[in-house]
């Protein structure tokens, strides 16, 4: 176990053993960097050079999930560490945030025990709850495992151009930072590269933003590269990694007090059976049984694993009750356009809440649906349909309780 070292040489171990005292970093979180090093991953690289298993595990979007980036990723590995034997977990899903991420964590990457977390959560809002959802993933896995190294990726939308080009972090990234610094957390910036080919007219961000010849063509909708953009990726973590391989200081990384309240460490996904449903719900048939596995989000798709059970009702007035500890509940559900499903919430007794079930596009939508914080504690929370648009059903699967 890592100790602290006497104060006479602290200010000189800060920089010689920064892992060995979990220190703090100032990086400044509205800036962008290519890498931040801050406590680096040398029990990951420990690992890869003694040629021992070694599973990496990659959470965060549709980018991540099925994104070249991660394929090539593990495909480097393997040829630059040929003696280790390198495994991968996807537990990366589209279209979710690290509010979600935070719950799932558990149950669908660190169920694997993975050595490595690649965390890719800028472009699907890392800066969640101001950056709270994200701070939960930390402690969660060094309770987990506190050898595992964690590293955060940060990709680039379109939207994105402006900051990054000025040297910037993003509105998501300037709470993911402090996170960073906290922890001691590796941080690798693609998007910088990307702007930099841009600004040298070597790059097309989006098709048909401007002629092509003889161009990188990066994407095609302006937030989802293809190969070329995935290649650029791939080549920015490779030289990260790369500069950080001899860094560091191996052994149990330790979890500081949180940086913020109410962080989302103690989330989880709690099965529809801890519910007591009214009589007229019925059970859902979400296919054949398939287990969560290393890859699941492939074999998978989304819905078992955002479902796992899901119960359905067609009838006003149906109803549900879950006890649960924690400051936030929310849903897995069915979402529809704006008006077609809503909800009466009623927690502890207190006054009823309307919240309507809109998806983020306006079409059906299996997805996850927070409620509104509330103080820590134990509650009961009942809920009661009470609008329903024709041919619509209310659908529910899992809870998501976050506590601290």
């Amino acid at each position: 176990m890592k100790q602290l070292i006497p104060l006479s040489i602290l200010f000189f171990g800060i920089f010689l053993f920064p892992k060995l005292l979990n220190a703090q970093y100032i990086y400044n979180p509205k800036t962008t960097e290519e890498l931040r090093t801050r406590s680096g991953l040398p029990n990951f690289f420990k690992k890869l050079k003694e040629g021992k298993d070694v599973k990496v595990g990659y959470i965060g979007g549709s980018i991540t999930n099925g994104g070249l980036w991660r394929a090539k990723s593990i495909e480097w590995l393997k040829n630059e560490y040929p003696k280790a034997n390198i495994t991968q977990v996807n537990a990366a899903i589209g279209g979710t945030g690290p509010e979600y991420g935070a719950c799932r964590i558990q149950n669908h990457l660190l169920n694997h025990n993975p050595d490595m977390v690649f965390i890719e959560y800028r472009v699907n809002n890392g800066g969640a709850y101001k950056g709270r959802a994200l701070e939960g993933l930390i402690p969660q896995i060094w309770k987990n495992n506190p050898n595992t190294e964690i590293c955060f990726i940060y990709t680039i939308s379109k939207g994105m151009i402006p900051d990054i080009s000025e040297g910037h972090q993003t509105n998501a990234g300037v709470n993911m930072e402090p996170v960073a610094n906290h922890y001691g957390i590796t941080s690798i910036e693609f998007g910088l590269e990307v702007v930099k080919l841009l600004k040298e007219d070597k790059l097309v961000f989006k098709k048909g933003d401007s002629p092509a010849k003889s161009k990188i063509i990066f994407s095609n909708d302006g937030t989802h590269p293809l190969e070329a953009g995935h290649n650029i990726y791939r080549d920015v973590l490779v030289r990260s990694l790369k500069a950080i391989e001899n860094y560091g200081t191996t052994g149990p990384n330790l979890i500081p007090k949180p940086l913020k309240k109410n962080i989302f460490s103690g989330a989880s996904l709690v099965p529809i059976k801890k519910a007591k449903f009214s009589s007229k719900w019925k059970d859902v048939d979400l296919g054949d049984e398939v287990a969560i596995n290393d890859d699941l989000t492939d074999k998978n798709g989304g819905i078992k694993s955002l479902f796992v059970k899901a119960k359905k009702t067609e009838t006003l007035g149906e109803s549900f009750t879950i006890k649960w500890d924690g400051f936030l509940l929310g849903l897995t559900a069915l979402l529809e356009e704006k008006g077609d499903i809503q909800i009466e919430v009623i927690t502890d007794e207190g006054p009823s809440k309307i919240y309507d079930l809109k998806s983020r596009t306006g079409k059906t939508q299996s997805k996850y649906y927070f409620l509104n914080e509330i103080g820590a504690g134990s509650h009961t929370t009942t809920v009661k349909l009470i609008k329903l648009a024709p041919g619509k059903i209310l659908q529910i699967g899992q809870f998501l309780v976050v506590d601290n």
